[in-house]
C-alpha cells in the first residue's frame, strides 16, 4: 500500500499517472474517497492509488485506462470499487 500523509481534501483535483485529471474529490471515508467524474459515474478509490496530494491535488499511481476495472480481491476498500 502506498503511503502518504493526510488525506485529500474534499474539492481536490485528482489525476492519474499519466497526467489526466479525473475529477474531484466529492467524499471521504476512512480510507477512502468518491472521485465526481466528468462524463463518468462517481467512483471510490482506496488509499492504495494515492501516490502523493499536494496543493495541486490527489495524483494517483494509475493510469486513466487502469480505472474502471473494480478490484474486488483481497482486503476490502482498496483500488477501485463499490463502497456499501
Amino acid at each position: 500500500m502506498t503511503s502518504y500523509r493526510g488525506n485529500p481534501s474534499v474539492g481536490a483535483k485528482v489525476m492519474s499517472s499519466d497526467g489526466q485529471e479525473l475529477g474531484t474529490v466529492k467524499q471521504i471515508a476512512g480510507t477512502c474517497f468518491k472521485v465526481a467524474a466528468r462524463h463518468h459515474d462517481e467512483y471510490w478509490l482506496g488509499a492504495d492509488t494515492v501516490a502523493k496530494i499536494s496543493g495541486a491535488g490527489v495524483q494517483l499511481n494509475l493510469t486513466r485506462d487502469a480505472l474502471g476495472h473494480p478490484s474486488y480481491e483481497g482486503l476490502p476498500h482498496h483500488g477501485y470499487h463499490r463502497h456499501n
